[in-house]
């Protein structure tokens, strides 16, 4: 089992290191210009322009001409060949790989904060090795220029925002929004775990009767409609007849009330898809021999539910229950659009609507991350649920 979790650990890690380099290679391969916000395309000379690429990591001095752009008074050839769109810049492009050694290199960076918790600076590991080696020389202590009530915090880089929350870290957007739709997924997926499991459980004990037909005639609408058409009712009909708030709020009088419609959008579809699942496991199991037996044996219809019955059919929903969990961090594009709520779900969208691709690169690594682990637990929590299976056999093979 520990061999099997470590694999997987090293496995998943494999995979997200490759998600992020394939998206870090697309974007880089991007024309310049998005790196530029609007007023900075027009009000930028090209030299400017240039001097701000290299600080971004994407072009380096040119190493024959030492940034001039000439070489014994004629035009540097490497700028020409590395097709510099103005002659004698002494700018040339930086390789891929370069750009990806520096993105994994910076990672990690060391922000110095004041007395009020402020950030006044920050180092790079890059730059942090050289000053601390500079520092150990002369026998000086790192951070002993640190005033009164500062201090050091060894923090995750993603970079900063270039358009969309401009000059900002991308994990400080990202932990800003993930906590507003984390808050709203949790309260939908506690909502429709609860009703999903037990009006499907209900349905499967009256199967064929008149509430497992409205279950069944609930599940199919619900399953068919557009989400469009039924978020618009859904508001409709909250803000008439139950006279709730249409726009997320946390600063308003009563905030909870906010987070109604949200909740009960974001949580309709997931109570359909366990309702379905759950009274298709159910009946499944009704059906199985050991049931018969245990029924045979004298157990009451209760225990025999309740023992067996559902515990064997919620194995197969365990192991998506982390990844909807994980998931609940990344919010709802919809849900979030309609109701203004200021979550992760249309931060994606517009960030590529804005070409912001420090914030597109860190959200996607936060997804597949996400993703991908959420899929590992789930396997993990079916075995604590049913220590029958074994993700593990001969051959170490699932």
């Amino acid at each position: 089992m520990v061999k099997y979790i470590i694999k997987r650990i090293f496995q998943s890690i494999l995979v997200i290191l490759l998600v992020v380099c394939v998206v870090f290679t697309l974007l880089r391969l991007m024309p310049s210009d998005y790196f530029f916000t609007e007023d900075e395309l027009m009000k930028f000379t090209e030299t400017q322009k240039y001097a701000k690429l290299e600080r971004l990591g994407l072009m380096k001095l040119c190493p024959d001409c030492g940034g001039t752009g000439l070489v014994n008074d004629e035009a540097c050839h490497t700028c020409r060949e590395n097709e510099v769109a103005v002659k004698g810049t002494g700018y040339v492009n930086r390789s891929i790989l370069a750009q990806l050694g520096d993105f994994f290199g910076d990672m990690l960076q060391v922000r110095v904060f004041n007395a009020k918790g402020k950030e006044v600076k920050s180092i790079e590991p890059m730059s942090l090795i050289k000053y601390l080696s500079e520092k150990s020389k002369t026998g000086e202590n790192p951070f002993g220029e640190l005033k009164e009530g500062y201090y050091t915090k060894v923090m995750f880089n993603l970079g900063k925002s270039i358009r969309l929350e401009k000059n900002q870290y991308v994990t400080d957007v990202i932990a800003s929004k993930m906590s507003v739709s984390m808050e709203i997924g949790l309260l939908s997926l506690a909502v429709s775990l609860v009703l999903g499991v037990v009006l499907g459980v209900l349905q499967a004990v009256y199967k064929d009767k008149l509430f497992d037909h409205i279950g069944m005639g609930f599940t199919v609408v619900v399953q068919a409609l557009p989400k469009l058409v039924m978020y618009t009712v859904i508001m409709i009909v909250g803000a008439s007849l139950l006279n709730l708030p249409l726009r997320y709020d946390a600063t308003a009088a009563k905030p909870w009330l906010t987070k109604v419609l949200p909740v009960i959008c974001l949580s309709i579809g997931s109570i359909a898809g366990y309702m379905l699942w759950t009274r298709r496991y159910m009946v499944d199991e009704l059906n199985k021999d050991y049931i018969r037996l245990a029924k045979l044996k004298g157990l009451s219809d209760r225990k025999v539910m309740f023992r067996h019955v559902l515990k064997n059919a919620f194995v197969p929903l365990a192991q998506y229950l982390p990844y909807s969990v994980l998931l609940t961090v990344g919010g709802s594009l919809l849900v979030e659009r309609f109701f203004a709520v200021p979550g992760m779900g249309p931060e994606l969208t517009t960030a590529i609507s804005r070409y912001d691709l420090n914030l597109v690169q860190g959200i996607v690594m936060l997804y597949a991350t996400m993703g991908i682990f959420g899929v590992f637990l789930g396997d993990l929590l079916m075995t604590i649920i049913d220590p029958r299976i074994k993700l593990i056999g001969k051959g170490d093979v699932r």
